[in-house]
C-alpha cells in the first residue's frame, strides 16, 4: 500500500478489473517511462558541485566529452543506446535536461533535426555550442557507393532538414564523420576548446586529457591502416551509408547500401540489384546495424549466399559500451572477418 500522503503516479493507481488488458498496457508503459527516467535522471537535476554539465547527442560524442573532460564534467547523452539518431525524437524530459547544460555538443549536418528546436528554446545565454560538422567538407550520400537503384529513389529536395522529417535524406551531406578516426581528432579539438572556454580555470587538465585522447585516436588510425593492408577484398555492402568516411580513409569501396535514407524501405528492384552486385564483386558479407531491424539484410544475404555481420556506428552496446575506441576496434574485427 502507498504511504499516507504520498500520491501515486496515475499509471500505478488501481483500475477496475474490467480494464485488465488496458491496465497491463498502461503499467508496461509506466515501467518503460520509469526506465527512461532512471537512464537520464530528473529533468532539472543539477550536476554535482564543481562539475561542468555537458550534453551530447550521441554516445560517441559523449565519450569524446568524457575523455577530454575527465572528472571535471558530467556528460549527459541525449539519444539512448540502441536508438537511431535519424528517427529519435527526444521527449520533453530529455529536452529539459539538455537545456540545463553549459556545453551542448552535436554532429549537425541534419543528423539531429530536433537540435535546432532545442537551441531556439534555450535562447541567448551562456550556452557554448559545438557543431562537429561545421566547417568540414561533407561527402554527398552517393559519393562513395555505386547506386544500384533508379536515380529518383535517392534524391530528396527541400529547404530545411527539420522540415524533411526524421526519415529524410540528409540535405547537407553525409553526417557520419565521427567514424573516421582522423576526423574524430578534429571533433575532439573543437570539444576541448569549448570545455576550456566554459571552464578556463582547469585549462591545463583539459589540455592534458585532450592530448592523451588525441594520441589514442592516432594509435587507432595506425592500427586500422595496418589491418587494412591485409584486406584482400575492398568492396562491401552496408545497411546505410554510415561508414562512407571510414571507407574513404582506408581505401574501401561502398558498392551499395540497403537504405539510402533511414526508414525508406528498399524496392524489390533495388534488392535484386544489390544481390547481383554482391555476386559480381565477390562480396562475402552484408553488414547490418544494431540500431535497425536486420530482416532485410538477412533476406539479401540468404539470396546472395553470404552471411550477415554487424557494423555499429553508434555504440552503447556490449561489449564496448560507450567507449569509442573499443567500438571502433569491434567494427575493425568485423571488417577483418569480412574482407580478409
Amino acid at each position: 500500500m502507498p504511504k499516507q500522503g504520498v500520491k501515486q503516479p496515475s499509471c500505478l493507481r488501481p483500475r477496475p478489473k474490467s480494464g485488465f488488458r488496458l491496465r497491463g498496457f498502461i503499467l508496461q508503459t509506466c515501467l518503460l517511462a520509469l526506465g527512461l527516467a532512471l537512464l537520464i535522471g530528473p529533468a532539472g537535476a543539477a550536476p554535482p558541485a564543481g562539475k561542468l554539465l555537458v550534453a551530447a547527442t550521441i554516445v560517441p560524442l559523449g565519450d569524446f566529452c568524457q575523455q577530454i573532460g575527465g572528472d571535471l564534467v558530467q556528460v549527459q547523452v541525449l539519444i539512448p543506446p540502441g536508438a537511431s539518431p535519424h528517427a529519435f525524437e527526444p521527449p520533453p524530459s530529455v529536452m529539459a535536461r539538455a537545456s540545463q547544460a553549459r556545453v551542448f555538443v552535436y554532429i549537425g549536418a541534419g543528423l539531429e533535426p530536433w537540435a535546432a528546436r532545442l537551441l531556439r528554446s534555450r535562447g541567448p545565454g551562456n550556452l557554448i555550442v559545438v557543431e562537429a560538422a561545421q566547417g568540414m567538407p561533407l561527402l554527398g550520400l552517393d559519393e562513395q557507393h555505386h547506386d544500384h537503384e533508379d536515380a529518383g529513389a535517392q534524391g530528396h529536395t527541400g529547404k530545411h532538414a527539420e522540415q524533411a522529417g526524421a526519415h529524410a535524406t540528409h540535405l547537407t551531406g553525409n553526417p557520419h564523420i565521427w567514424l573516421d578516426p582522423v576526423i574524430a581528432q578534429e571533433i575532439a579539438d573543437k570539444i576541448a576548446k569549448a570545455l576550456i572556454q566554459a571552464d578556463p580555470g582547469h585549462r591545463a587538465q583539459y589540455e592534458a586529457n585532450y592530448q592523451d585522447f588525441q594520441d589514442r585516436l592516432a594509435a587507432l588510425d595506425r592500427e586500422i591502416k595496418q589491418h587494412a593492408q591485409a584486406w584482400r577484398l575492398r568492396d562491401y555492402v552496408s545497411f546505410h551509408p554510415a561508414f562512407t568516411y571510414f571507407a574513404r580513409r582506408y581505401g574501401l569501396n561502398e558498392v551499395g547500401v540497403i537504405e539510402a535514407a533511414p526508414g525508406r524501405e528498399p524496392t524489390p528492384r533495388h534488392l535484386k540489384n544489390l544481390v547481383a552486385a554482391i555476386r559480381g564483386y565477390g562480396i562475402k558479407v552484408v553488414f547490418a546495424e544494431p540500431q535497425f531491424n536486420p530482416r532485410v539484410a538477412e533476406v539479401i544475404a540468404q539470396e546472395a549466399g553470404v552471411k550477415v555481420l554487424k557494423l555499429d556506428p553508434m555504440g552503447g552496446a556490449r561489449p564496448y559500451g560507450s567507449d569509442y575506441l573499443q567500438l571502433m576496434r569491434a567494427n575493425l574485427a568485423a571488417l577483418d572477418e569480412a574482407l580478409r
